[in-house]
């Protein structure tokens, strides 16, 4: 499987949140403040990482 520029490969057990309730209720606990620093592993598509940046 295929998605945009990422291929999704099963036998490293790879997932890609799309839920933006998930999402949205991630960012809302991390609660990210202006001088926090953030460190994101597996970023994959910015599902988080953009929405994070853009709430600061």
């Amino acid at each position: 499987m295929q998605t945009d520029s990422h291929n999704i490969r099963k036998r490293f057990s790879q997932n890609f949140l799309k839920d933006q309730n998930v999402i949205e209720k991630i960012v809302s606990i991390i609660n990210p403040q202006k001088n926090d620093y953030i460190v994101e592993i597996g970023p994959g598509k910015g599902a988080l990482t953009i929405p994070i940046f853009k709430s600061v």
